[in-house]
């Protein structure tokens, strides 16, 4: 986050997560968010987005990208 200079914000309530294998996730709740301006081809959106830790690995919503592109042609 730093080295992007994005702001985290607080979240008013946390969001416990559970990965798919059904693990908690390592790091715990989600507690922090950041507003994100995302351009993908010819999209363009602010969205606001969870800020967790996943290590070397980088994840964007499932319900962000069907809420983008229905038919899941990615």
């Amino acid at each position: 986050m730093e080295n992007n200079n994005l702001v985290m914000h607080k979240l008013a309530n946390p969001y416990y997560v559970i990965n798919t294998d059904s693990t908690p996730n390592k790091v715990g709740q989600i507690t922090e968010y950041i507003r994100a301006y995302i351009e993908i081809r010819f999209h363009k959106i602010t969205q606001y987005l969870f800020v967790t830790n996943l290590g070397n690995k980088m994840m964007i919503s499932y319900l962000y990208l069907y809420k983008h592109n229905p038919t899941i042609n990615w």
